[in-house]
């Protein structure tokens, strides 16, 4: 794990924290850890970042995400998911890191309009009027 304000990406891999920076999405400190390319492809990406401002972080959160969905009205395969805890969110687009997290009670941030988890999952107010947390996945 490295840790890093350089905004990595790959074609694979997109954060949820924009290209503007950490600091303005209310992240204190970010790492990344994964194969960040060089001579080869990035790949196994996962970002993890200390939240200074959640309330920031959900809000600009929520706005990526609603454009994205805004196109086709799914999110992209390559979008990270934001999963968060106290003071604490771990950006993934790995399936398998998020239900480790989901089993630690990190929770994912979603914005869809009208979205409800079925029974068993758990479905808490986001600090962001319009957003879930959830251990739920579509």
């Amino acid at each position: 794990m490295a840790v890093t304000d350089e905004h990595v990406e790959s074609i694979d891999y997109q954060p949820v924290v924009g290209r503007e920076g950490p600091r303005a999405w209310g992240v204190r400190e970010r790492a990344v850890c994964g194969q960040l390319g060089g001579a080869q492809r990035a790949h196994d990406l996962n970002w993890l970042d200390t939240v200074s401002d959640m309330k920031t972080l959900q809000s600009r959160a929520k706005a990526a995400q609603l454009a994205d969905l805004a196109d086709d009205g799914r999110l992209r395969a390559t979008a990270s998911k934001l999963l968060v805890g106290t003071d604490v969110a771990v950006e993934s687009n790995n399936k398998d890191v998020r239900f480790g997290l989901y089993q630690l009670q990190f929770l994912y941030l979603n914005c869809e309009t009208g979205f409800t988890a079925p029974a068993g999952y758990r479905l808490e107010r986001a600090q962001v009027e319009g957003c879930v947390l959830t251990n739920f996945e579509r």
